[in-house]
């Protein structure tokens, strides 16, 4: 019997995505025409990689923001943002779920009548993570189109000096499991924060509007990730390395199976403030002067919780 992976890692992960793809989805920036750099010390297994070369602060390959690897979401109703295509998983299994973005990353080679030509995404693999690019051949002054992810999204403490701002932490904490009829099923219910590091006033107010909206009242499918998530270690879309037919998109698509018997995560008793803090606090007699990370902070904490009917031996 094969591992699979735990309700705690499935709710983490399906808040995540929710959060980062659909709530935040609005804070993206678009970057035309930027420069590949060859990375030579990689080319030797037959592959050429190329790595986006910009001077944008906060960088699009800090950790947590990286390439958009859909295409925009479409708001059908409150509860499908994606629509859903017949396809195959990341293992080649029979799946219902969402391809890789077309629009989001496009590469041109420049031609020998000094023209950008849009080479064809069969051509290359993307590296959503560290913006970089995966070509079968060697490309002539290549340069890229790319949509990115303004905030960092990241879920664990570590992740925050790595990022400019703005940042945002998810902090999963308690559990409580109870009974919530007579015979099987329980509800589970997690404490969780969401810590926002912003860069002025604005653009904090800004975040922790959105966020709440998106909490407020509002819920997020809980997903079974059965070839886990999205990209792989290598920051490709799952499933394209080994594709046979990289044209074609709808091998491999994102699974978007949900766990049987599981309902909604639902978000309870959302509540929003400010973290003010002095620019230097004292401790003892010394004075410690607090990094930029804390001049703009909020934080938003809530109840996510969810009934389960599953019989587990």
């Amino acid at each position: 019997m094969g591992y699979e992976m735990s309700s705690l890692r499935k709710e983490d992960i399906s808040l995540y995505l929710y959060l980062k793809d659909i709530v935040l989805n609005k804070f993206t920036e678009i970057e035309e025409y930027s420069l590949l750099e060859l990375m030579t010390d990689l080319c030797g297994m037959d592959s050429y990689v190329y790595e986006l070369n910009t001077s944008l602060i906060p960088s699009p390959k800090e950790r947590g923001r990286g390439w958009r690897y859909f295409d925009p979401p479409a708001e059908i109703n409150n509860c499908n943002y994606y629509t859903s295509v017949s396809g195959l998983n990341g293992d080649g299994g029979v799946a219902y779920g969402t391809p890789e973005q077309s629009t989001m990353v496009i590469v041109y080679e420049t031609s020998s009548s000094g023209t950008l030509d849009i080479i064809p995404p069969s051509e290359y693999m993307i590296d959503y993570i560290d913006c970089r690019i995966v070509s079968e051949r060697k490309l002539n002054s290549p340069y890229v189109t790319y949509t990115w992810n303004y905030i960092s999204v990241v879920d664990e403490w570590a992740a925050v000096e790595a990022s400019e701002p703005p940042v945002i932490v998810i902090d999963i904490q308690g559990t409580d499991k109870s009974g919530y009829q007579l015979g099987g099923g329980k509800q589970t219910k997690r404490k969780v924060d969401i810590h926002i590091f912003a860069s002025n006033p604005a653009e904090r107010n800004d975040i922790v509007e959105r966020l709440y909206d998106g909490l407020f009242n509002k819920s997020c499918v809980m997903y079974n990730f059965p070839t886990g998530s999205i990209l792989d270690y290598d920051g490709t879309f799952y499933g394209r390395r080994t594709s046979i037919t990289p044209e074609n998109k709808l091998s491999y698509l994102f699974d978007r199976e949900e766990v049987n018997k599981v309902g909604r995560l639902l978000f309870d008793t959302v509540v929003a403030r400010h973290v003010n803090l002095p620019l230097v606090m004292t401790r003892g007699v010394d004075e410690i002067m607090l990094s930029d990370l804390n001049a703009y902070r909020s934080k938003i904490s809530f109840d996510m919780f969810y009934y389960d009917d599953r019989i587990i031996n």
